[in-house]
């Protein structure tokens, strides 16, 4: 175990825990002004062994954790002070969210150290002003990924083949998604496990967008992901052909949603942005559409499946069922309670399995 205590891995299990410093100080024993100054990095010399053991057990998180050589990520791109989603969610549950993703990015890189990731398509970083705007770089997408014209059968698949770690987890209910592009690791797009399925696959694409088209903040980017989450998901030529002759209503849209496997919301907001449907037309089903109470939770007949993510689940069972690891092997090795374990990932994935034979690509 290295000799340095890693006080910035200590301010992330508070956080992720939801304690204040003073709830951490009185159940570990040790004064308040002392514990802040140990999390601080105040302390040339780092906590006492003692000291470290009570701070762990208070906080449910193993001794070694606090002595790994770990960067600290900052927030994801989606919930920065640009975004509007950051101004609704409390400070708590912001500091809460940030923890969780440096811990699980910490799992990430620890568990990719046993496997090597080939991506099988590319993944450009290009700016959306020097790409010619975020529905010219969407289209580029399409074409380097060889997608046909009309809808992306499985999104999450194509973009596991590029490379991107996509990984279904609990997140705030006004968090439908964010990305983290961190040095040293792939690409990682963090979903809302909870969202229906056209929901989960914007939110896939506009964090993809994101991936590729954004390196800095600014007062934009939302709408530039948003732009290039439509173009990638409905392409505006096809849709347009679709649309066609025919009169717009609440059932076309119910079977586009089956077609695209794009929420009818969205459909509708792309028609009405696109001027498909004139203002009078477009306001007339929004208020269809809420009296049926539709703008909140859609018919459960039109849904269909979550796009499932497979490269994470893949590098797991890898650990566990060519390495050998028990649940109890996964706890020692990524430094979290084997109650973590399972809340974060579930304990079929870890814990179970056949032996076979595995490659990662």
């Amino acid at each position: 175990m290295p000799d340095t205590f890693n006080s910035s891995l200590l301010l992330l299990a508070r956080q992720y825990r939801g304690m204040s410093q003073s709830e951490v100080a009185q159940a570990s024993g040790i004064n308040q002004g002392h514990y802040s100054r140990i999390e601080n990095g105040l302390l040339a010399e780092g906590p006492s062994q003692d000291n470290v053991v009570r701070i762990a057990n208070a906080l449910g998180f193993s001794t070694t954790y606090f002595f790994a050589d770990s960067e600290v990520a900052g927030l994801p791109l989606s919930v920065h002070p640009f975004n509007r989603k950051r101004a609704a969610l409390g400070e708590r549950a912001l500091r809460s969210i940030h923890a969780e993703l440096n811990i699980r990015l910490m799992h990430i890189r620890w568990l990719l150290n046993a496997v090597d990731l080939a991506p099988e398509a590319p993944l450009p970083e290009i700016d959306p002003d020097e790409g010619g705007g975020p529905e010219t770089i969407a289209r580029k997408i399409r074409q380097a990924w060889t997608i046909p014209d009309g809808p992306i059968s499985n999104l999450t698949l194509l973009c596991e083949r590029a490379g991107v770690l996509v990984v279904h987890c609990e997140l705030d209910p006004l968090i439908d998604g964010v990305s983290m592009r961190v040095r040293g690791l792939p690409p990682c797009i963090f979903l809302n496990r909870n969202s229906p399925g056209g929901r989960l696959r914007f939110s896939l694409a506009h964090e993809l967008g994101h991936a590729i088209m954004h390196r800095v903040p600014t007062d934009t980017i939302e709408d530039e992901a948003n732009a290039f989450a439509a173009e990638l998901l409905v392409p505006e030529r096809t849709f347009r052909r679709q649309l066609i002759g025919q009169r717009v209503t609440l059932e076309v849209l119910a079977r586009q949603k089956a077609y695209w496997k794009t929420s009818m919301n969205f459909l509708l907001y792309r028609a009405s942005n696109l001027g498909v449907l004139n203002r009078n037309q477009s306001e007339y089903l929004w208020k269809q559409m809420a009296v049926r109470g539709w703008r909140t939770s859609e018919p459960q007949e039109t849904e269909f499946d979550r796009e499932k993510p497979s490269l994470f689940s893949r590098i797991v069972r890898l650990h566990s069922e060519e390495l050998g690891y028990s649940l109890a092997d996964f706890s020692r090795f990524l430094r979290i309670s084997e109650a973590d374990i399972a809340t974060m990932y579930g304990r079929d994935l870890v814990g179970k399995g056949k032996p076979k034979l595995f490659v990662v690509k």
